[in-house]
């Protein structure tokens, strides 16, 4: 029987290696037996049983890394000391906290785990790991500075994506996401297109097809909502304008037959203040090109968007105005 004074050192490093968090197949090969696992494991014991097969060689409530350790342990081949690179890869929320994406909340309060791995492997939710399946090859991760792999932010939101409950908040991480730029578009597309499932997906299929018309926010998601229901014509979403061939704005909507541009101010929705002085001066570049601009804020399309959308209707119906025949556009890509 191995003492306990030989454990020492190769747990003490185990621990500062891996947070503390090791699988019980770890401390069969550095030959701790069975009998010392179990009693140390006990009720008031210096260990605690965290997941199936995993171990926290401490007590007391888990910490963020612990936790997504503990996950990817779980989610592991059984009999492996750690699974080999690329074959067990953190997604979904804990990716895109871990980028910062504030609908994805702070990483210290996140309540689930979510974990990718092969198709063929047989592993069920527990406790707070949720297992996704590759429905094909696994996807080409990244190893993390503590060790552990991840997708990208673009394939967590592929997979987070049947998770979600509501569209608001996938909407959200969409497009901060992309308007963060985490990712680039057409890479979040081609990994939300790629689920087998995104025609049973409504919400899914919704936040493509505002991706692929150009909405790039939230607040512009809301916008095009209200400008349907009101059965006003579809706009071009932040397309690139141009006055005679040279550069005039960016807007968040317009109307090319009208030559009408709609501007959602608010600081809230960009990332710097210097973000919304640009945002403001593109709206004077546009009001002086002669561009009758709308201008309206995230709290009064909530609340009461008729006076707005009453405006825009107007001024489609009497259009087209100011310099039509001199602009030009391009679609946002």
């Amino acid at each position: 029987m191995t003492s306990a004074g030989s454990l020492v050192d190769p747990l003490l490093l185990l621990g500062a290696d891996q947070q503390h968090i090791v699988t019980r197949a770890q401390l069969r090969r550095l030959g701790v037996p069975s009998g010392t696992i179990a009693h140390r494991l006990r009720p008031g014991g210096p260990w605690q049983r965290v997941l199936p097969r995993v171990i926290c060689l401490q007590t007391g409530r888990l910490t963020v890394r612990q936790r997504l350790r503990a996950a990817v342990a779980y989610a592991a081949p059984k009999g492996l000391p750690a699974p080999p690179g690329g074959e067990v890869l953190l997604t979904g929320v804990a990716v895109l906290a871990d980028a910062g994406l504030p609908s994805a909340g702070h990483p210290a309060d996140l309540t689930a785990v979510d974990v990718l791995i092969p198709a063929r492997r047989r592993v069920a939710d527990r406790a707070f790991v949720r297992i996704h399946r590759a429905s094909g090859p696994m996807p080409g991760g990244f190893e993390r500075d503590d060790g552990l792999w991840s997708t990208s932010v673009a394939r967590a939101l592929a997979d987070l994506a049947p998770r979600e409950s509501g569209r608001h908040r996938f909407r959200a991480l969409c497009a901060e996401a992309v308007q963060r730029r985490h990712c680039e578009l057409g890479e979040l597309l081609d990994q939300l297109l790629a689920r087998p499932d995104v025609r049973e997906l409504p919400r899914l299929a919704s936040v493509v097809e505002e991706l692929t018309a150009g909405v790039r926010s939230v607040v512009e998601g809301e916008a095009r909502d209200a400008v349907r229901g009101a059965g006003l014509p579809e706009p071009l979403w932040n397309p690139v304008l141009f006055l005679d061939g040279r550069f005039l704005a960016v807007p968040d909507a317009y109307w090319p037959s009208a030559c009408v541009a709609l501007e959602i101010d608010s600081r809230a929705w960009h990332l710097r203040p210097a973000d919304h002085e640009r945002s403001l001066t593109r709206s004077n570049r546009l009001t002086a090109a002669g561009l009758p601009v709308v201008r309206t804020t995230p709290v009064q399309l909530r609340r009461d968007p008729g006076p707005v959308l009453h405006e825009l209707a107007a001024l489609l119906a009497s259009g087209p105005h100011g310099p039509h025949a001199r602009i030009s556009w391009r679609r946002a890509r």
